[in-house]
Formats: structure tokens, C-alpha cells, sequence
């Protein structure tokens, strides 16, 4: 198919049908029907010619093949009437009953029709109508009259047109609008699922967890440990759900103001995988570290054995990506507590290098029946990593369950340390049993 015939094809697509479907098309056949009617009782036609029927009825083809075809049938059918006015003479008579149908088939057409078949129709419609002032014959000013109404009926529609468009490119825009706002709340409801992951599952994994400990442990001060760990891990799950329930209802301006008069709960009991820094707040190297610290004395409290290990500066990891990797160090921490052998090693390591920064776990397989796991937790930690270019890898070897994080720091300039993450660090990497030493 030739480019003039696509073009063709196009246009006749994007005719618009007639408003008011077939009552609008019943009501313009009943106006001829009516017109063409009285014309024939009162006797202004000779009906007992050929030539009387033929002058009576092709004024109003083309208001005709508007109602039954719409524009596109209109067109092509105004030429066809135009030519056999032209056959028969174009008598006074004939061109003056062209006036009324041309008037609204003119308007109509100009309206329903693409914007440049529209001016095309409108160009040609007005150069051929003075042909009809032929020689000869008293056309002239009902050829004016015909011309005056086909230039203010072609005005009226193109001018519709115009508006028509604009209604339809802002519905467009609207239903763009919509498709994108249902695209960003599906969006938002899985960052929520995911926070309400982070939130609620993990600390009620711990709650488990620990209330699993309860039929093992015989020493009255750590039955009571475990059971106040349990409460104020409770009491940490509350607070961090009514932090998010008060950040749905709340707007930006009005959820800074409220924060403002919220501290934190400051008692370790209370927060197993972290502290109240980590309800979404750390924003610094020093308060990362200190998250990633926090889960290691969650899961040594759980009896578990762990070695931390940090290399590189973390420092060089931007703001956004450590609040990522804050959420997968607490993800991480939880499925060890889930699906490690209670009491095992565990080893987590954070490797800060001049392109990367990897986050990598590894512990033992518990060989008893896991927690119930929705998964959604991997699904998190991999969506955060997609969001920074990075990937996740996850697998099983000889017995252990090995994690690894990586996520690029190309592009990224380093951020020089304080003396508060040095601080920090001196402080992660003490003389302690249950935590690593940096390796260099």
C-alpha cells in the first residue's frame, strides 16, 4: 500500500461518527422527508416529469447520505449532487434549495472530518460553487446566498472541530494521567508490602524465634530474658506500624512537623534486628554501622555465634543506597534467626570497594522444620538491589545458605570520614567474641 493510500485509509479511520447516532439520522431524514413532502403538495415541482422529480430530490442527497453514512458517505455525494445540478442548468430554483441542505451537510462534514480533509472539503466546496452561475440563467444570487451559507456553515464546523480536538487530546491527557497514577499506586502498594515486611515480619520472626527458646532454656533468668525480649519486641512492632499508619494519613509537611516530637524507644530489648533508627530515619555512615552492629547483638541475643566483618570506607555509599542495604542487612539478619541451626556460626561481611559495595552472608542450615516464609523478603532485597543496577545471588553449599549483595558505586565520589564513623568503626570492630576483625 502506497504512502497517499495510508494516508486515505487514516483519514476515513479517524472520521468521527454522526452525534446522536440514529436519532440524529432519523430527525435529518424526517427534515427532507417533511421539506421534499410539502414541496410536492403544493405543487412547486412538476412531478409528472422526470426532469420535476430529478430538480426536487438531488438538492437533498447529500443530507441524506449524511444521515444514513455519515461524512464520509456526505462527501462524495455533495459532488455527486453539485455535478447534477450542473447537468440540469442550475436553475434559480434548484440552487436556492440547495442553500438549506448544503448549510447543515457543510457544517457537519467540516465538523465530523480530520482537520486537513476538513479545510480540503471546505477549499474545494467554495470554488466550485460559483460554477452554478452559468450564463444565461438568473442563478447569481442564489449562487451568493449558496456561498455565504456554505463559508458560515464551514466556519461553524471547522470551528467545532477545533474544539473537538482539544476535548479529545485532554481526555487523552486524562486517560494517560490515570493509566500512570494506576501504574504509581501499584508501585506504591508493593514499596508498602515491602515495608510492612520490614516492619512487621521480621520483628515477629524474632518474636518466634525466641518463644521457640522457651522450651529448651531452664535458667529462670533467661526464661525472663526471653520473655522480655518478646514484650519489647512487641512493643517495637507497635510503634513502628503506628509510625507507618501515621505516614499514610498524614501529608510530607504535616508527617515532618509530627516527627519532630516522636523519640525513639532507647531500650535494647525493644528493638531485636535494630534500633529506632532504623524505622527509616538513618541518613548517615555512622548510624549504617551502627544498624548493621545492632542486628549482630540481635542474633547474638538469640544465641546465635557471629562474625562481622567491614573492609572500605562506608562513608563512599550514598545516603539512599545505605538506607537499601540498612533493610537488606535487617532482612538478612531475620532469615538467619529463621532458617539457621539455632546456637550455629553465622558470618556476615560489608566490603566498601573503589566501584562496589558488597554485602554477603553466610550461615548454617537448620535441619528443623523453618518458620512459614512468604518470600517476600527476598522479593524486597532484590528489588532494592535492581533499583541501584546491582544483583542479588543466593544459593546452598555444603550445608550453608550463602547471600551476596552487590550493588555498584561507579560514577560515585567519595565522601571523606569523620571522626564519628571512626568512631563507630573502632567501636564494630572491638575485642569481642561474638564480632570479626576488619580484614585487609
Amino acid at each position: 500500500m502506497s504512502e497517499p493510500e495510508k494516508k486515505i485509509g487514516q483519514w476515513a479511520h479517524d472520521i468521527r461518527p454522526l452525534p446522536g447516532g440514529k436519532k440524529l439520522s432519523a430527525v435529518l431524514v424526517g427534515v427532507c422527508v417533511v421539506v421534499v413532502g410539502g414541496d410536492a403538495l403544493t405543487g412547486t415541482y412538476d412531478l409528472s416529469s422526470a426532469r420535476g422529480l430529478t430538480e426536487m430530490v438531488v438538492p437533498f442527497l447529500p443530507l441524506v447520505a449524511l444521515a444514513i453514512g455519515g461524512a464520509g458517505f456526505a462527501v462524495p455525494t455533495w459532488f455527486l449532487a453539485l455535478f447534477g445540478v450542473l447537468l440540469l442548468g442550475a436553475p434559480a430554483s434548484v440552487v436556492s434549495w440547495l442553500i438549506f441542505p448544503n448549510l447543515i451537510v457543510v457544517t457537519f462534514c467540516c465538523f465530523l472530518l480530520p482537520w486537513r480533509p476538513a479545510l480540503a472539503f471546505t477549499g474545494v466546496t467554495l470554488l466550485l460553487v460559483p460554477a452554478l452561475a452559468l450564463p444565461g440563467e438568473h442563478a447569481t444570487e442564489a449562487v451568493v446566498v449558496l456561498g455565504v451559507a456554505i463559508f458560515l456553515g464551514a466556519m461553524a464546523g471547522l470551528s467545532l472541530n477545533v474544539y473537538r480536538q482539544r476535548q479529545e487530546r485532554s481526555a487523552h491527557r486524562i486517560r494517560d494521567l490515570e493509566k500512570h497514577q494506576a501504574l504509581v499506586r501499584a508501585e506504591e502498594r508493593t514499596r508498602l508490602a515491602y515495608e510492612l515486611h520490614d516492619i512487621v515480619a521480621h520483628d515477629v520472626t524474632v518474636m518466634a524465634m525466641q518463644a521457640r527458646r522457651v522450651d529448651y532454656v531452664k535458667d529462670p533468668e533467661k526464661l525472663q530474658e526471653i520473655l522480655h525480649g518478646i514484650g519489647g519486641t512487641a512493643r517495637q512492632t507497635l510503634q513502628d506500624l503506628r509510625s507507618l499508619v501515621a505516614l499514610l494519613k498524614e501529608d510530607e509537611k504535616e508527617q515532618r512537623g509530627s516527627h519532630t516530637d516522636k523519640t525513639p524507644s532507647t531500650s535494647e530489648d525493644a528493638e531485636p534486628l535494630g534500633t529506632g533508627a532504623m524505622s527509616g530515619e538513618t541518613a548517615t555512615a555512622v548510624g549504617f554501622v551502627h544498624d548493621v552492629d545492632a542486628v549482630v547483638d540481635a542474633l547474638k541475643r538469640s544465641g546465635f555465634q557471629v562474625s562481622l566483618t567491614v573492609e572500605g570506607q562506608p562513608a563512599r555509599i550514598p545516603a539512599s543506597m545505605r538506607q537499601a542495604l540498612r533493610r537488606t542487612v535487617r532482612e538478612l539478619g531475620t532469615n538467619i534467626l529463621k532458617h539457621a541451626e539455632p546456637g550455629s556460626q553465622a558470618d556476615i561481611l560489608l566490603r566498601v570497594e573503589a566501584n562496589q559495595a558488597t554485602l554477603w552472608a553466610s550461615n548454617e542450615v537448620s535441619t528443623a522444620q523453618p518458620i512459614m516464609s512468604s518470600r517476600t523478603g527476598l522479593e524486597a532485597m532484590r528489588a532494592r538491589c535492581d533499583a541501584f543496577g546491582g544483583h542479588v545471588t543466593i544459593r546452598e553449599e555444603q550445608g550453608r545458605w550463602m547471600t551476596s549483595i552487590v550493588m555498584p558505586l561507579e560514577g560515585l565520589h567519595a565522601k571523606p570520614s569523620g571522626e564519628r564513623d571512626k568512631m563507630s568503626l573502632t567501636r564494630l570492630h572491638r575485642d569481642d567474641p561474638g564480632v570479626g576483625t576488619r580484614v585487609d
